[in-house]
């Protein structure tokens, strides 16, 4: 299995790559409750979501500060969330708690399996193997159970969500067609989109706006009430919020790992101003991490991983417009 740093740029991946994803994990919402009882948990407003249909959301504590974000999927009988293994044990049970009143059973799914399709023929592959029509939409469920999302930017690829039995089917024919790559791969991919999940390391450290959840449309403002609702109306109407993540990018002898800190050059002297949430390395030594930093960080400013000895790093543009929040 090739890993990141068998790359020393994006351009360089195969027409057809297969990511297992790994270490992430699909948590799965069930019972006749489940869309109520994610409307009182979840950023996101679920209730005109179809089967097949799929939104950024976070999971927040009382305090506002997330203690997760998923890519919520919507299914005929359950509802599945998608996240980082890492943080399951510390998000499962917050979950879990708050349901005893429902009618929901919440656990780790076990019928199911998410994997990474990426590359130029990753669209050709699915509309061949998998359904014709199946590249057009945003997201789409098939008959057979299989979703299939399609991702934003850096390139063309797709989240994959199948029943365990077809899911090894199609493992099995990929291993002679893709290049498998293990999710640093995914995670780069996550990190030029801007979009930054949550691990362990940073569970419970940032309110939604922090990590730009307002711009990737994850986060209601009309819904009503949520646990922590109160913390992400206050960022957004009183101005609350001063921080905001950012891409980096630059060079450094190893990979940053999340939780490490970022300084800023100021006056010649290094500054602590934020927290790497997610970062990567190419074979080359180019690094990029996703952090959260001040909001009136400027594209002239100069930064460095604390953690990394000789590691520069510069501002580099996210893919979408940041809202006031």
């Amino acid at each position: 299995m090739r890993k990141l740093s068998d790359l020393d740029n994006i351009s360089q991946l195969a027409d057809l790559v297969l990511c297992p994803l790994d270490s992430w994990d699909l948590i799965s919402v069930k019972g006749d409750d489940r869309i109520s009882f994610l409307q009182g948990q979840l950023t996101c407003d679920l209730a005109d979501l179809k089967p097949g249909q799929q939104t950024l959301a976070a999971q927040c504590n009382p305090q506002g500060k997330v203690f997760s974000i998923f890519r919520v999927i919507v299914l005929e009988d359950r509802v599945l969330l998608t996240q980082p293994s890492s943080v399951t044990p510390r998000q499962l049970p917050e979950l879990q708690k708050y349901a005893a009143f429902s009618k929901v059973e919440i656990s780790k799914e076990t019928e199911y399996k998410a994997l990474g399709l990426v590359g130029c023929k990753s669209a050709q592959y699915i509309a061949e193997k998998v359904d014709t029509a199946a590249t057009h939409d945003q997201s789409r469920l098939l008959e057979s159970g299989t979703v299939i999302i399609k991702q934003p930017y850096p390139s063309l690829r797709y989240l994959v969500v199948m029943k365990n039995a077809i899911a090894d089917e199609l493992l099995e024919d990929l291993k002679d067609r893709a290049e498998i790559f293990d999710d640093s791969l995914w995670n780069a991919m996550n990190i030029a989109s801007g979009i930054g999940f949550i691990e362990e390391q940073t569970c419970a450290s940032f309110i939604p706006q922090m990590l730009n959840l307002q711009a990737l449309n994850a986060i209601s403002f009309s819904k009503g009430c949520y646990i922590g609702q109160e913390t992400v109306a206050r960022a957004k109407y009183r101005g609350a919020n001063k921080r905001a993540l950012f891409i980096l990018t630059g060079r450094a002898t190893q990979a940053p790992k999340v939780g490490d800190n970022i300084q800023m050059l100021v006056s010649n002297n290094w500054k602590r101003i934020g927290t790497v949430i997610s970062g990567c390395q190419y074979g080359d030594g180019h690094i990029e991490v996703l952090a959260v930093l001040p909001k009136d960080c400027s594209p002239e400013d100069v930064y460095q991983v604390q953690e990394i000895e000789g590691s520069t790093l510069y501002y580099a543009p996210l893919p979408y417009t940041l809202e006031e929040a």
